[in-house]
């Protein structure tokens, strides 16, 4: 036992250390960062422009109140909604790709399987990796956004209640975020590819958007879209919600990530236990 524990201990901080050593990762953060300051930059020298503006009339004055409600609440909602301000799960899944891709381009993953190593160790050596830099994005990207969120102000007072609910939506959304990751790492294995990899999981993203995004406009239409956030990677919205749930939109965004992500491992580890490694 100490023996397979230690082997698997040896294996992670290899990925951990290969995975740190990683250009992508500092450049997705990069660029993460730069979205996120984009979108406060915008609310920011809105907020300006409209505060500064002098209203002619009454009717001028009123419109200006209005779009300044309407702006108001965008600092919380960045905030709120960290993940999805720089589309965090995006990032992960690219680096997802390339990391895991290099592993079977480069025959290392051959290698290690022809000495022996564990198949189902060398999976979750990957999987635990990529939840490590989930979790490490979050926790920057959501200090990112509270600093700027910080500048203009919360728009509320921010009690223990707000500070709840962030957490609520923190939790959530790294739940998300790595249910998406689970995917795209069963994708990798799938692939054993960089190119292939990130071929699949871009156009499987755009794709589910696009088919979700029209079926959410004609369910909304006709009746009930709530049956949308039950499918894959749908759920990203609702976690970032400051607003009460529902039993529905609680089931949509606790049950279903668990059980994709659960489905995608099953999927990824028995492949790559029954596939031939070339």
């Amino acid at each position: 036992m100490k023996n397979n524990d230690n082997a698997m201990t040896c294996v992670l901080k290899a990925d951990l250390f290969k995975l740190k050593k990683h250009k992508s990762v500092y450049i997705g953060l990069a660029v993460m960062f730069a979205m996120i300051l984009i979108v406060y930059c915008i609310y920011w020298i809105g907020t300006a422009i409209i505060e500064n503006a002098h209203p002619a009339d009454q009717s001028a004055l009123e419109m200006q109140q209005e779009l300044l409600k309407l702006l108001s609440p965008l600092g919380r909602q960045s905030l709120a909604g960290f993940s999805e301000t720089c589309s965090m799960s995006l990032f992960v899944s690219i680096i997802a790709c390339i990391f895991i891709g290099k592993e079977f381009s480069n025959g290392t993953m051959r290698i290690a399987v022809s000495r022996g190593a564990n198949r189902i160790r060398l999976y979750f050596s990957k999987w635990i990796s990529l939840a490590v830099l989930t979790v490490a994005y979050s926790v920057i990207v959501i200090l990112v956004c509270g600093i700027f969120t910080a500048i203009k102000g919360y728009g509320l007072p921010f009690d223990g209640a707000q500070f709840g609910l962030l957490m609520r939506c923190f939790a959530l959304q790294l739940l998300c975020n790595l249910s998406t990751m689970s995917i795209v790492v069963m994708i990798a294995f799938l692939c054993r590819s960089s190119g292939a990899s990130l071929g699949a999981t871009i156009g499987a993203y755009i794709a589910l958007s696009m088919i979700f995004g029209i079926a959410a406009t004609v369910s909304g239409l006709s009746g009930n879209a709530d049956w949308i956030m039950f499918m894959p990677l749908q759920q990203g919205t609702v976690a970032s919600s400051l607003a009460k749930f529902s039993a529905t939109e609680l089931c949509a965004v606790l049950i279903m990530p668990v059980a994709y992500a659960a489905i995608a491992t099953a999927i990824g580890i028995i492949t790559f236990i029954k596939r031939d490694i070339k």
